[in-house]
């Protein structure tokens, strides 16, 4: 017969005495997960309620004038993309949380409800930062912004949608609204200058097409005047008939040209909205849950493990110093007493 051996667990510790030594500590654990449990409840009653204004947009992307001038571009050996740049809702949700985009929104003057005397200011003012420079100062108040925001995108519907989070519900309101007044800026001020760098290659492509359309005019009309008889000559009449072609081509690209230049005139000084408010910014008329009950229970939960790793610790180190204290020949020989009884029970 083998000698009995007490159930261990993946670690090595016999499972009956981890057991019991959890089970001897209970009141610790008890007591620690009260403690953590009513330190949270107490903390989440007496921090300020918070706000949450959400609003959602979609970018409107336009692929159709893009498209048109990709292909004008690659008749004369230009590769331009037919997709619009920059019109996708994971990029608005990196913009918003971009460091330009949220300083600007920083230093933008708000009504602060402060409790001496409300007035207008930044957010600088509002967050109290701890930094020794007003440089510093505003890079704070930037974290901070960006921890209360939040910027999710739909794949789906393609929209994305804004969370901005602040103890006042104005506030909040108002920072959202200057978040979107800030990327419909930036919306505008990209279409224009690439409506205006559209426009200058647009019109140096006309310039040259109505080159090559009044050359090509200009050979026909010289063939028409010095063959008048050209029908009754095969030769002529496909003579002719090249030269028509050429003339029509050449119409054709310089209508198209002169109309993409024509748009890109009216984009360039268009300042017509490039985004659709799905749901505007909302005035937050209740505050946050507060999730007092689930964070109690997970602060209780830590607690009892706190306890339980104070009760195996200790456990641990007394026994470590218990056998740091016995002699090494007594251990060895209770060791060999151990092996002996083993075997006699064979």
């Amino acid at each position: 017969m083998t000698p009995a051996t007490e159930p261990r667990d993946t670690d090595g510790l016999p499972l009956r005495r981890t057991l019991d030594t959890i089970w001897g500590r209970r009141r610790l654990m008890g007591t620690l997960a009260l403690v953590l449990a009513m330190i949270t409840a107490v903390a989440t009653l007496v921090l300020p309620r918070s706000y949450t204004s959400v609003t959602t947009f979609m970018p409107q992307a336009s692929q159709g004038k893009f498209a048109q001038l990709s292909g004008l571009a690659a008749e004369f050996g230009f590769n331009v993309s037919a997709n619009e740049p920059a019109a996708s809702p994971a990029f608005y949700a990196f913009l918003l949380q971009s460091r330009e985009l949220l300083r600007t929104a920083v230093r933008t003057a708000y009504d602060l409800p402060l409790k001496d005397a409300p007035h207008r200011g930044s957010l600088v003012e509002w967050y109290h930062p701890s930094g020794d420079t007003p440089a510093q100062r505003e890079e704070e108040a930037i974290d901070r912004l960006r921890r209360d925001l939040r910027a999710a995108t739909d794949a789906e519907t393609g929209t994305v949608q804004l969370k901005v989070r602040n103890r006042s519900p104005r506030l909040a309101f108002e920072i959202t609204s200057r978040l979107m007044e800030l990327v419909s800026d930036f919306n505008l001020q990209k279409r224009s200058s690439q409506a205006a760098a559209e426009r200058k290659f647009v019109e140096t492509q006309v310039n040259e097409a109505a080159g090559r359309l009044q050359g090509a005019e200009d050979r026909l009309k010289t063939f028409l005047q010095q063959n008048r008889e050209y029908r009754t000559s095969p030769q002529l009449l496909f003579e002719y008939d090249r030269l028509s072609r050429t003339v029509a081509m050449q119409q054709q690209v310089y209508t198209s040209l002169a109309q993409a230049f024509e748009q890109a005139r009216i984009d360039e000084v268009r300042n017509t909205p490039v985004l659709t408010l799905v749901d505007p910014p909302n005035l937050p008329a209740e505050p946050d849950r507060r999730w007092l009950l689930a964070k109690a229970l997970l602060a209780a939960l830590l607690g009892a493990m706190i306890g339980a790793f104070v009760a195996l610790l200790g456990d641990f180190l007394g026994r470590t110093g218990d056998e740091a204290r016995v002699p090494m020949p007594e251990r060895e020989s209770e060791s060999l007493l151990a092996r002996a009884a083993g075997f006699r029970t064979m």
